[in-house]
């Protein structure tokens, strides 16, 4: 039984998702609010699955996210709204969401995302898929240009990339069939040519 949690402002789509999700034999609505400024109860609740709309009164829907991350850690969050602007999409993401729908996308796409979610998965309307795709698309472009003005080797690129990217030195290395000490090198380089001294400095720069 998936433990369900949901936080809407709009009363009668509240009422709409809570008669959805009673019909589901393997869901339960374990929590149901207006706003998130009770976020104790929430808690208590211990829904394992929790649909957020974004602007609601009080504690917005995105910081709302970071706050469930924080307290439910193994609770999985997505965003059930209207919005499909960049920055609400891109905030929400960055919080910590793991999935974004619409409101006007189908029942039985939140019901899909509920259970995608349960399992440990991510869920977003393809519109917004396609407008995160673009972004990180753009994004590598950008990087590219700002790389090619350091001067950067092909090499220092490639470890540059990897690093923005998450990837510890070791992987870096095995990926690059190079020893730790040639690494260390390259990125000595790295972080002279662009003026900067740790890994927190990259990812300010270039996330």
């Amino acid at each position: 039984m998936i433990r369900v949690g949901l936080i809407e402002d709009n009363l009668s789509y509240l009422k709409a998702v809570q008669a959805l999700i009673s019909t589901q034999p393997d869901m339960l609505l374990a929590y149901t609010s207006e706003n998130l400024n009770d976020i104790d109860s929430l808690i208590n609740a211990a829904p394992e699955v929790i649909i957020l709309d974004i602007d609601l009164p009080g504690v917005n829907g995105i910081r709302g996210v970071s706050l469930i991350k924080e307290k439910l850690k193994n609770a999985g969050v997505f965003m059930l709204t209207v919005f499909e602007d960049d920055d609400k999409i891109f905030n929400s993401i960055k919080a910590g969401a793991d999935g974004y729908l619409l409101k006007k996308d189908p029942t039985d796409k939140i019901l899909e995302a509920i259970r995608a979610i349960y399992r440990g998965e991510s869920m977003v309307n393809g519109k917004i898929a396609r407008k995160v795709l673009d972004y990180f698309i753009l994004k590598e472009k950008k990087n590219l240009v700002e790389f090619e003005q350091y001067k950067l080797t092909k090499r220092e690129i490639e470890i540059l990339q990897m690093i923005i990217s998450g990837k510890s030195y070791k992987q870096i290395a095995d990926i690059c069939c190079i020893s730790l000490h040639t690494l260390f090198s390259h990125t000595k380089n790295i972080y002279n040519k662009l003026n900067i001294h740790s890994r927190a400095e990259i990812a300010a720069r270039f996330l």
